[in-house]
């Protein structure tokens, strides 16, 4: 049965165990209800009939989005549920996931980023990261709740996971601290454009970061999330300082 956790007005939250490479990870859905009482979920679970009811009681659930190419598991769960329901997903997941129906590609002309960017939807933007090669990630942003939301580009997993998961995050370097692991720093070769799309995400205001997998962030998340990224950059990203330009970090 879907449990949903309300974090603010117009926000939820819905997580289950999930396992990967033998590890606990967890896995957490993000549903938005915008101004108009049209609901967004965000890396749906595998929903079931018996959840309908609940998320229906919210509002009308009216897009479904995979937010980047790894979150796809439950979308046909999703679907299969909310037919009528618009599909988003990244570049390059129609092609991975051809058995799923996509109407848009997130972040691509007249796609829902652009509706978010540049319609009257009210408080809800998004940026596609660049330069994070593992992820090709959309962050999104609630701005009445300021509430930041991730999927796979930075993790914080705590004493609340198993022994062995937290020895998986201490290695990787995502234990009790918000940000990627060693793996997409090492994935990730661009580092001046991840720079410039995380400088943009920091630009918003926000308190609260919900991830995809590991705890929720309720306290001082912006400066975290920076510090971060400036671990993974190897550089500063403090307010007023210029972008890096390669060959200048």
């Amino acid at each position: 049965m879907l449990f949903l956790t309300e974090m603010a007005p117009d926000l939820w939250t819905a997580t289950q165990l999930l396992r990967f490479l033998g590890l606990e990870v967890g896995c957490r859905m993000t549903v938005v209800r915008l101004p108009n009482r049209e609901l967004v979920l965000i890396s749906p679970l595998p929903l079931k009939h018996g959840d309908r009811a609940r998320l229906d009681a919210l509002g009308t659930v009216k897009h479904l989005i995979a937010p980047n190419r790894f979150h796809h598991l439950y979308f046909g769960n999703a679907q299969a549920l909310y037919p009528q329901a618009q599909a988003w997903g990244v570049q390059g997941l129609a092609q991975k996931r051809p058995d799923l129906r996509f109407d848009g590609t997130l972040n691509e002309p007249g796609s829902f980023a652009d509706v978010l960017h540049y319609l009257p939807v009210e408080g809800f933007g998004s940026i596609m990261l660049q330069g994070v090669q593992l992820a090709h990630e959309t962050v999104f942003w609630h701005q009445p709740s300021q509430t930041l939301i991730l999927t796979d580009i930075a993790f914080n997993f705590d004493e609340t996971f198993p022994f062995t998961s937290r020895l998986a995050a201490q290695v990787l370097g995502s234990y009790q601290t918000l940000r990627p692991t060693r793996l997409e720093k090492w994935g990730s070769f661009d580092k001046d454009a991840v720079e410039q799309s995380i400088r943009q995400v920091l630009q918003w205001e926000f308190d609260l970061v919900i991830p995809g997998h590991g705890s929720i962030i309720e306290n001082d998340a912006k400066t975290q999330l920076r510090e971060g990224f400036e671990w993974f950059l190897g550089r500063s990203l403090a307010p007023g300082q210029p972008l890096t330009i390669a060959g200048n970090s």
